[in-house]
């Protein structure tokens, strides 16, 4: 029997899953391609900080007994014409494929703002540890500035905050502070900060950082440490090789998940953008699972002569870790649009920890028995809106 060879290139959550689901297939060859031996659960990197080590698993045990290829390495060139990827540990020939399932998912945007790369720490898998042991070495009433007042800053801050109480945490956002929450979402955030005694200064535009201080449209805000919470931008690859691709560097894909430029590469994860969709897929594991399942669903059909079909996702909520011991759960409408209900302190904990170990424990279990994983969806395809194509 013929078979197909299905490239995967990143083990994150959209990746995995989407390697987990298409395992064993008679009629398909599948590949993982990622650069490290190990899956890394982003969303626990802010508790590494704090000195865990539940974010890291061995890739190997959860790869054993299923006929997934893996090769270690980090593609350095994707050529969608010939079918080629270029990987830093292959040097003699190219990997080709037949179809790429590309979910390289995304990264702090260290660049954006100069001074960033030389002068603060993020929460990206590699830097996450050196993170913690800088802020084990800092003296009782350093200052430990955190930037941006999304997600990632605000479950950074109070991580900190709770794990070093002889440091003082400040959070900089040039935004309103928690700003997309519900008003009841809001007003609980500030009482947390509150109680962490975390100052927050919003509205402020960052516009360099220096070795000891920002420099911001305020003035000057001195820091003995500083963990940069921007934005985050997809990997370059894509846009280096020639697909089509947004202002973040996200493959724009059809309501298939398939790349609009080349039909045989499907994206998933961080690292796609859905033309036309109603309302913002959010980067994310929320959305990454459910689009690594729904390409290994297209692909399978594709094995099978079936029809491709659309993805139909919707929010169940938003969860936001304050802490070991606190958190806010807030829900929301399909849409993502913010709803007063919310779910706090140690219940709000349990709901996130929930969620933590849900994820990890969904790819294993998919291990066992692929297509077990469910992800909430509208009954109907959701509505467009205008495509913005930037290449």
């Amino acid at each position: 029997m013929t078979q197909i060879h299905i490239v995967i290139i990143g083990a994150g959550y959209a990746g995995m899953i989407a390697a987990l689901r298409l395992a064993k297939q008679p009629d398909a060859q599948v590949t993982l391609v990622n650069a490290s031996p190990v899956f890394v659960e982003r969303i626990r990197l802010h508790e590494v900080a704090a000195g865990s080590s539940k974010a890291f698993h061995p890739l190997a045990p959860l790869l054993a007994g299923t006929g997934i290829g893996f090769v270690q390495g980090r593609v350095t060139q994707l050529d969608p014409i010939d079918k080629t990827l270029a990987i830093d540990t292959q040097t003699d020939k190219p990997m080709r494929y037949e179809k790429l399932v590309y979910a390289l998912g995304s990264r702090v945007n260290i660049d954006s703002v100069p001074g960033v790369r030389q002068h603060a720490y993020s929460l990206d898998p590699a830097a996450s540890q050196r993170l913690h042991e800088a802020l084990q070495l800092l003296p009782a009433g350093a200052r430990v500035v955190v930037c941006g007042g999304g997600l990632t800053g605000i479950e950074g801050a109070t991580e900190i905050a709770e794990a070093y109480p002889h440091l003082r945490v400040e959070l900089v956002t040039r935004d309103g502070f928690g700003e997309r929450l519900s008003a009841n979402g809001q007003a609980y955030l500030r009482q947390v900060f509150a109680r962490f005694a975390i100052t927050v200064r919003e509205g402020v535009n960052v516009e360099a950082v220096d070795a000891g201080a920002l420099v911001t449209t305020a003035g000057n805000i001195p820091f003995d440490l500083c963990l940069w919470a921007g934005s985050f931008v997809a990997h370059g690859l894509a846009r280096e090789g020639g697909l089509a691709v947004n202002a973040s560097g996200q493959i724009i894909v059809d309501d298939t998940l398939r790349s609009i430029s080349h039909s045989d590469i499907y994206a998933a994860g961080d690292a796609a953008w859905i033309e036309g969709h109603l309302y913002p897929i959010r980067m994310g594991c929320v959305t990454a699972l459910p689009m690594g399942a729904h390409v290994a669903a297209n692909l399978r059909a594709l094995l099978k002569g079936q029809a491709q079909q659309s993805f139909r996702f919707g929010y169940p909520g938003q969860c936001i870790s304050l802490g070991r011991h606190d958190a806010l759960v807030q829900l929301t409408g399909r849409d993502d649009g913010m709803r007063e209900q919310i779910v706090t302190g140690r219940a709000g904990a349990s709901v996130k920890e929930f969620i933590c170990r849900f994820t990890w424990g969904t790819l294993q279990i998919e291990r066992r028995m692929p297509g077990v994983y469910r992800y909430l969806s509208p009954a109907e395809p959701v509505g467009k809106r205008e495509p913005s194509h930037v290449r």
